[in-house]
């Protein structure tokens, strides 16, 4: 019996990128019931970097335009609480490796959010064929 692994099985770090940022992308839409226009992950060795654009819902908008508490924060506050562990879970899932740390933060004046996740090793990815067929 081979033990040995296909290694043009294993996917690009363009699928696992994009992967997560569909996946993630439906996991906002799902907890918050807000899909964020846009969503930007990019693996450097064992560490993802995610940007995500447009993340503040329409009820956090409201609530910053009164002005009137600071409500807005403390809603933003859980949903970070929510979408955090559940991205943790995300990434070991479509990686297939552990996560070391998970930094995530959102920008709720910027209408922004972000991600810096470190691996406990780089994931198993394959060269895209494109990217041989250049050299």
């Amino acid at each position: 019996m081979n033990n040995n692994i296909d290694k043009n099985s294993y996917p690009t770090a363009g699928q696992l990128e994009r992967n997560i940022s569909q996946r993630l992308s439906t996991l906002y839409g799902n907890q918050v019931g807000h899909r964020p226009s846009k969503v930007d992950c990019h693996l450097f060795g064992n560490k993802l970097v995610i940007s995500l654009e447009n993340v503040i819902t329409p009820v956090e908008k409201l609530l910053l335009e009164t002005k009137s508490s600071n409500l807005e924060v403390n809603i933003r506050t859980l949903i970070d609480g929510t979408i955090k562990p559940k991205l943790k879970e995300l990434v070991e899932e479509i990686f297939q490796v552990g996560v070391t740390l998970c930094l995530y933060e959102t920008s709720i004046d910027a209408d922004y959010a972000g991600a810096i996740i470190v691996l406990e090793d780089k994931p198993k990815t394959r060269v895209a064929k494109s990217s041989l067929k250049r050299r």
